[in-house]
């Protein structure tokens, strides 16, 4: 067994076994060498306690500001979503809205809140209704600080300090951060005392500096308590016990320099170190209680870095989540099918989330039951039919929200009894749905599944009934448009029903009037007859015209489905199959959205060329232009066939086998257009159509 000796035993033994030998020079060398190692460790320990307690408040503000500007980015991101659906809004209105007050006043910190204020310094939204429609320009006065953030803040993004005086009078540092709104003339901007970030770290910095006292206060004992040993026992001998002293001092010193070095290195930042310093005495447990600090250091120094990475990690998330909402958002303003946007939608939220599977059920207007619209699995397809109505359990999870009209949260579907369990959805683990609905009417459900427990967060639900809104709004905007379009269609038809009968059947009424008299008359005066008869013939041809112009002015059937590219496409395709001719079709220029009444009669314009090239052209090759530009839009026809050679224009434009180009040119001067025919016999027939888009159609 290994015997251990404190300081005072060691110096008794050397004292015994050496006697009356001279220690006062070496007793006097190791009190000094002693002082000065007490006076390194001292500094070093308060040292080190200063260092870690300034990183730990700076990286604390450095946090905070990065809180600070994401709150106002987010504020900022809400505000341009909120006008982007509400378009039109005056200013009054704007700052009169209860719900954008909402969404741009939010708190910052413990104190700070945001404010949203123009690009002229006055102020919309804030917590303090004294300086609403008020401009910071005036309010803010002193310091300067203030004024300048805010005035930079009218050309971009712009940030700083300034001192603040807090509620209790005291003068504190604020930092400001400010984001122009997109797309408007509106400022966000977020501020709070920015030591409200740093406050956890001054009790860290108590707790360092706590230790860090003890710790000099152990060392000034024990040398204390070396020196009066020294003193007392060797105070009539220490010219005698020189030697002595001098032999204890490095058994005494070593381990001391070795505190002193560790304390060095620790105070310079490495926290793993150990000290070594096994003397068995007061040293040693010097040593330790120096190691048991650095090790608390080490694990408060983690245990930060873990907070400040965790709530990185969230705020990234809900970046992430504001992007997928906008995205929908400007998707759902570009379409309007929903076998288009319910895939896209659910193959987003997916993909962006890296989700398991995400459902979208409707329900059914006819009947009531939910039709799965949309089903987006990680790595399957097909695993459940899309588009036929499903008979939902009531009281599962799809069908409990379908019926109440509220959301579901399950983080473990093991624990929900509500979770009916799907043979190919085997590795769901927990499931997210909300209901899709306008006001109080449920459209249907987003079901959102995940591989893993605990998968879903308030945060997750608030992102999924936003997305959930948002369909909501593209499903009954679809269903505007279908009933738009159908009005659109009842209109036409009535239109034409009218025309029919105030002019066609009025003219053949005259005509059968016409020729009955004729009839009469023949066996009296046959002049009489004939003029009846021309009557009738005159009467015919005003009929014939009106049909003619009644079915030109008729929509084409293809646009009221199709955009007018695409349509142009399935008449070539169909062409093409019907004649087995090679077509091609080609656009250049940048697209653009034409009137409705243009569109048509480009298509009938094109229609009609194809018509004449299969009856006449015995053409092998077809090629289809449509060409765009700033001003004009411009549809050529060209072919490969026999060609013919075009007549005058003052020809005889009345000949029947002509009143294909006839239509066509009156289409094009009806829309303000000009209309061109070249051709050759043996070279093929270009026919060219150019119809301004900047003016009026005639």
């Amino acid at each position: 067994m290994k015997l251990k000796f404190g300081v005072r035993s060691k110096i008794l033994i050397f004292f015994l076994a050496l006697s009356f030998i001279s220690l006062g020079v070496t007793s006097s060398v190791a009190f000094r060498t002693i002082y000065q190692i007490s006076s390194i460790v001292t500094k070093n320990s308060a040292e080190m306690g200063d260092n870690v307690a300034r990183q730990s408040i700076a990286s604390l503000e450095d946090l905070g500001r990065r809180l600070i500007q994401r709150r106002a980015l987010n504020v900022a991101n809400e505000i341009e979503i909120f006008i982007r659906y509400h378009p039109g809004l005056s200013t009054s209105e704007i700052k009169g809205n209860k719900e954008l007050a909402n969404i741009a006043v939010q708190s910052v910190g413990q104190t700070g809140y945001t404010m949203v204020y123009d690009k002229t310094g006055t102020v919309y939204f804030s917590t303090d209704p004294n300086i609403v429609g008020v401009s910071l320009l005036k309010v803010g006065g002193e310091p300067v600080y203030f004024s300048s953030i805010v005035e930079r803040s009218f050309n971009g993004e712009a940030s700083g300090y300034y001192d603040w005086e807090d509620a209790k009078g005291e003068v504190r540092q604020k930092y400001m951060y400010c984001i122009p709104v997109e797309g408007t003339n509106l400022v966000v901007a977020a501020a709070t005392y920015i030591d409200e970030y740093s406050a956890p770290a001054e009790g860290l910095e108590a707790d360092i500096i706590d230790t860090v006292q003890k710790t000099i206060q152990s060392i000034n004992e024990e040398v204390d308590k070396a020196q009066w040993i020294v003193t007392g026992v060797f105070g009539g001998m220490i010219l005698l016990a020189a030697a002595v002293i001098f032999l204890l001092s490095g058994a005494i010193t070593r381990p001391i320099l070795a505190l002193t070095k560790g304390a060095e290195v620790i105070a310079k930042g490495e926290l793993d170190y150990s000290i070594k310093a096994e003397t068995g005495d007061e040293i040693q447990q010097l040593a330790e209680q120096f190691n048991e600090m650095a090790k608390a250091l080490k694990e408060s120094y983690t245990d930060l870095e873990q907070k400040v990475e965790e709530r990185t990690k969230q705020e990234r998330q809900r970046a992430e989540q504001l992007r997928t909402v906008n995205e929908v958002g400007r998707k759902i303003s570009s379409v309007v099918k929903l076998d288009e946007l319910l895939p896209y939608v659910g193959n987003l939220l997916r993909e962006t989330f890296h989700y398991y599977n995400v459902n979208i059920f409707l329900l059914e207007p006819s009947s009531g039951a939910l039709a799965l619209k949309a089903l987006c699995l990680s790595g399957q397809k097909g695993v459940i039919p899309v588009g036929v109505p499903l008979e939902v359990d009531e009281e599962s999870i799809v069908g409990w929200v379908a019926q109440a009209g509220e959301p579901i949260l399950a983080n473990d579907v093991v624990e929900d009894p509500r979770y009916r369990a799907v043979e190919a959805l085997r590795e769901t683990m927990s499931e997210l749905a909300v209901p899709v609905k306008i006001g109080n009417k449920v459209l249907g459900v987003l079901d959102i599944e995940s591989t893993e427990v605990d998968a879903f967060n308030e945060a997750d639900l608030s992102t999924a009934q936003t997305l959930a809104d948002q369909l909501a709004v593209a499903i009954e905007n679809a269903r505007l448009y279908e009933e738009t379009r159908q009005i659109a269609v009842m209109e036409e038809r009535n239109r034409m029903a009218r025309e029919i009968h105030d002019t066609l059947a009025q003219g053949f009424s005259g005509i059968i009037l016409q020729l009955e008299a004729a009839e009469q008359a023949l066996s009296e005066d046959t002049s009489e007859a004939e003029r009846h008869l021309n009557q009738a013939r005159s009467l015919a041809r005003k009929s014939l015209a009106e049909a003619r112009r009644s079915v030109w002015n008729l929509r084409p059937q293809a646009l009221e489905q199709l955009p007018l590219v695409e349509a142009i496409k399935q008449e070539l395709d169909k062409f093409s199959q019907s004649v087995g001719v090679n077509a091609k079709f080609s656009i250049s220029g940048e697209r653009c959205d034409l009137p409705p009444e243009l569109e048509a009669g480009l298509l009938r314009i094109c229609q009609e060329s194809l018509n004449n090239v299969k009856k006449h052209a015995k053409a092998t090759e077809v090629e289809v232009n449509l060409k765009f530009d700033e001003s004009a839009v411009e549809l050529s026809v060209s072919d490969d066939g026999v060609g013919f050679k075009p007549r005058a224009s003052g020809g005889s434009e009345k000949k029947r086998d002509t009143f294909g180009l006839i239509s066509m040119r009156e289409r094009a001067r009806g829309l303000g257009g000009t209309f061109e025919v070249q051709s050759r016999r043996g070279k093929g027939t270009l026919v060219r159509v150019v119809i301004p888009t900047s003016k009026e159609v005639s």
